[in-house]
């Protein structure tokens, strides 16, 4: 059975390569009586989901910071700026 720890070294592992079929069953059996490794893998795959949905945004040139936001950051930077 595995650790936790290799748990979650697998389950990163797996998002850059596809595991050996061994490896992916220790992971299985390991997730379903762990309730916090998939609770952490879960999260982990989900900010992989995002990650991707950014770069493809940013890749298609969707990626824009809106005025509002660009204003407020360039207040704070300002007011850093002042203090410094």
């Amino acid at each position: 059975m595995l650790s936790c720890k290799e748990a979650t070294e697998l389950a990163s592992r797996s998002l850059d390569q596809k595991l050996p079929w061994p490896q992916r069953l220790s992971l299985r059996l390991h997730l379903l009586i762990c309730h916090r490794c998939r609770h952490y893998i879960n999260h982990l795959f989900f900010m992989q989901r995002i990650a991707t949905k950014i770069e493809q945004h940013i890749e298609k040139g969707q990626a824009v910071l809106p005025p509002q936001a660009r204003q407020k950051i360039g207040a704070r930077l300002q007011q850093q700026n002042h203090s410094s």
